[in-house]
């Protein structure tokens, strides 16, 4: 079956509003398609599934940043983007802030790819964040862009780059290789015309941006392959990795293990059966 990313990915059988029997079409209060899976669920997948509350207030905040941003290089003279996005160190412009600041922050001469990122955003945050739940989505989105930050500034230290960093392309390129690992067989439409599984976009995403890195056709690439490759972690590494109550356990258990090895263990003689290990 094949989708465009307006409309919902249904499993195995789709049923619009005027396919229903008689007895279901006075369901009003669901005017979207309706799901119905082998297992009796009712959840939606794939794409078309309304932003959440997150998703809508990220949204807002991007396209905020980024009217402010307008407002300030074109109008006002302040060069907020340079301020904002993460600059290598030894350029003259670097600041601790952009660390945290470099995602939030897009070119402003470039507006056109500001409303495509929003669009990828809109298709692709809705089916993650229902699938791994608000903070597990969150996590991937933050993590994506600190391995962009961790990218980007190896990248320009070992290279001698001194192009600035900025805008929310990492995590949108992690969003799209994790969805194609949760929902590989989901066909999609590419472009809005060619067929594709979602699996297939997924490793063509990570090819394609390997590529043109390799080629020195996008100057980014080092930032965009450090957002994959975190997010790429962050999705297959266990839960218990990320809470530091698992890491304190950890090293209490290590601890244990020094102690336990303080310890030597003298056999007694071996023809008499009742003496046991005396420990010393």
């Amino acid at each position: 079956m094949t989708i465009s990313p307006m409309d919902w990915m249904l499993s195995p059988e789709v049923m619009r509003e005027n396919d229903l029997p008689a007895g279901l079409k006075n369901n009003q209060h669901r005017k979207d398609p309706i799901i119905m899976f082998a297992q009796g669920q009712h959840q939606p997948i794939g794409f078309g599934i309304s932003l959440t509350p997150t998703g809508k207030a990220m949204l807002i905040a991007y396209a905020a940043v980024y009217v402010l941003e307008l407002l300030a290089e074109h109008w006002m003279g302040i060069p907020l983007y340079q301020w904002l996005a993460l600059s290598p160190p030894g350029s003259g412009y670097f600041q601790f802030w952009q660390l945290v600041t470099h995602p939030l922050v897009h070119d402003p001469s470039a507006p056109i790819g500001f409303l495509i990122d929003c669009l990828v955003f809109y298709f692709f945050a809705g089916t993650i964040e229902l699938s791994l739940g608000t903070a597990g989505f969150l996590r991937l989105y933050l993590m994506a862009a600190v391995g962009a930050a961790i990218g980007g500034l190896a990248f320009s230290v070992l290279f001698g780059v001194g192009i600035p960093y900025a805008g929310m392309m990492p995590s949108l390129l992690g969003l799209i290789v994790v969805f194609g690992l949760l929902q590989p067989e989901t066909t999609v439409l590419l472009m809005f015309v060619l067929p594709v599984k979602a699996k297939y976009i997924s490793y063509g995403t990570v090819v394609v941006t390997a590529l043109t890195f390799l080629a020195r056709t996008n100057p980014h690439g080092a930032y965009h392959l450090g957002g994959i490759g975190l997010a790429w972690l962050t999705f297959r590494s266990p839960s218990q990795w990320l809470d530091m109550n698992w890491w304190r356990w950890k090293y209490f258990e290590y601890k244990q293990k020094q102690h336990r090895a303080k310890f030597t263990v003298i056999k007694g003689k071996k023809n008499d059966d009742d003496d046991r290990p005396t420990i010393h």
